[in-house]
């Protein structure tokens, strides 16, 4: 779409990426926390499907691991807020990829993503569906397309028990989900 003023008045700025383009939040069609990529007078907003393609270009190397390791420094520092350190920290980490534009790109937008679920009231699983599709991805060699739809239609305890056998919950963080 292309964006007029007030688009980019009403947005919030989450990072300006390496290649001079911007992402932010603007309203979507269910929130105010739809994550577009703006840029050359067009703001296109971005979907998991498109961010976990290019994820599943890394599925046939080693490097699949190290980005899933930086993805989880990452998840780890997630809350409902965002937080522009983090932001700063994620630049930095990509700088050891050959592709940084890329990677900064896809941790970026998971990073405003997992923020974004994270202020979901109805959201019961918060960051943690996040980070059960990047896993798909880069552990299980899922289809992006796949993973990226695989929560539509299962209810959230169906999901939780899916991210307790893959061990992304201990009894401490069980707590949280409990309703």
């Amino acid at each position: 779409m292309s964006f007029n003023v007030n688009f980019i008045v009403k947005s919030k700025l989450i990072a300006k990426l390496s290649d001079h383009s911007y992402m932010v939040y603007a309203q979507g069609r269910f929130d105010a926390w739809c994550i577009y990529h703006v840029g050359n007078s067009v703001a296109d907003a971005i979907k998991d499907v498109d961010v976990f393609t290019l994820l599943q270009k890394y599925t046939d190397c080693s490097q699949r691991f190290i980005l899933y390791k930086d993805f989880l420094y990452i998840f780890d520092k997630v809350t409902n807020v965002l937080n522009y350190d983090v932001v700063e920290d994620i630049k930095g980490v990509v700088k050891k990829y050959p592709n940084l534009g890329e990677v900064e790109f896809i941790l970026i937008f998971l990073y405003a993503g997992m923020v974004a679920e994270e202020n979901k009231n109805k959201a019961m699983l918060k960051k943690y569906i996040k980070r059960l599709g990047v896993h798909q991805v880069l552990i299980e060699k899922m289809p992006a397309a796949i993973a990226a739809n695989y929560s539509r239609g299962k209810n959230w305890r169906e999901l939780k028990l899916e991210c307790e056998v893959r061990g992304f919950y201990t009894y401490n963080n069980q707590t949280l989900l409990s309703a």
